[in-house]
């Protein structure tokens, strides 16, 4: 049976359902753009940046951000969640295969088929972060440690990045390659901001108390970005300096705040039914996941890569975000499919 996300249920906190199920949305309209828009929605067009820009801070970021917090709160050892970490990476290559390998080995590409096999994606990360930092959540009600570790992490990563390029074991921590999205250096950071802050969002309702430290914590984290922004290297989305993770981690706690407020006003507006979509693609997130990124996948089989103007490519993952919700509600494949 579907988990039950009436407004009722107090075992969810709906703004961080909130939150991950906008994030999901933002996730597959960004994977349109990037395998089907001419640009990869990297050209001149407003919508195709825009859908990008919204696939990048309240996406990736905000996924292991939750992630973290959700760790804490687990009642798993941490031998048990270090193996998970295992499981989700080891099927990190597994998707590869099925969403990128195979059916890139049908056009005809097989040399990048091949080396999209080892692509780092956002499994690899999730998993490397369980498996490295799963005994840290002891340390989470510490002032000082996690901070020190994200700011190290964050100083010490564009050292790493590259090093030993020809090691392909290296690049799920700090390859540098196309293929490497997001290596845990510096990536791996979300994940211990989430832990971090785990005490502080447990509640259905964000605390005021807690929205005003939230959003004093984005003025400092925005300021000291900014300020940091020419002392510090830029690089790109996958790989940036600390000055733009502060900026998303800044981004992160608007969020949470702006998500808590959205929640509020649209329950109270009488627009619920506004908020289960969201609330069910957050809760099946890994299941959704794989489905939309074996069907873009497999899509260019149909579509060709690079081939679709930005409206279309947005339309087209209208179609891709409505076909997964669908197998999920009204087909086995929630049961099929491993609950990593």
């Amino acid at each position: 049976m579907e988990k039950n996300l009436a407004q009722g249920d107090s075992k969810r906190i709906f703004y961080l359902d909130f939150a991950r199920g906008l994030a999901v949305f933002f996730m597959i309209m960004q994977h349109s753009m990037i395998m089907h828009e001419r640009t990869s929605g990297g050209g001149d067009t407003l919508l195709g940046n825009l859908i990008v820009l919204l696939g990048t801070a309240p996406a990736a970021p905000v996924f292991i951000f939750i992630m973290g917090i959700f760790a804490v709160r687990s009642k798993k050892s941490v031998a048990e969640n270090m193996i998970r970490g295992c499981k989700i990476f080891a099927f990190g290559y597994v998707l590869n295969l099925l969403r990128f390998t195979i059916p890139f080995s049908l056009t005809g590409n097989s040399g990048e088929a091949v080396s999209l096999l080892f692509m780092v994606d956002i499994f690899q990360l999730a998993g490397l972060s369980l498996i490295f930092f799963s005994a840290f959540k002891k340390l989470a009600d510490h002032v000082f440690i996690l901070p020190a570790f994200i700011v190290g992490i964050l100083l010490i990563s564009p050292y790493l990045w590259g090093l030993k390029s020809d090691w392909y074991i290296l690049d799920p921590l700090w390859g540098a390659g196309a293929n490497t999205q997001f290596p845990i250096f510096p990536w791996g950071v979300y994940f211990l901001l989430g832990m971090y802050v785990s005490k502080h969002l447990q509640t259905q309702k964000l605390e005021e108390q807690i929205k005003k430290q939230f959003l004093i914590g984005s003025l400092i984290l925005g300021i000291a970005g900014a300020a940091l922004f020419p002392l510090f290297p830029i690089g790109d989305y996958n790989r940036s300096g600390l000055a733009i993770h502060l900026l998303m981690m800044s981004f992160i706690f608007l969020w949470m705040v702006l998500a808590d407020y959205f929640v509020t006003k649209l329950n109270k507006a009488g627009f619920q039914k506004l908020l289960h979509p969201i609330y069910f693609w957050s809760s099946h997130v890994t299941g959704i996941y794989i489905i939309q990124w074996v069907i873009f996948g497999w899509s260019v089989l149909l579509l060709g890569l690079h081939e679709l103007t930005d409206y279309t490519a947005m339309i087209f993952g209208f179609v891709v975000l409505l076909v997964t919700d669908v197998l999920l509600r009204f087909t086995n494949l929630k049961r099929i499919l491993p609950k990593l």
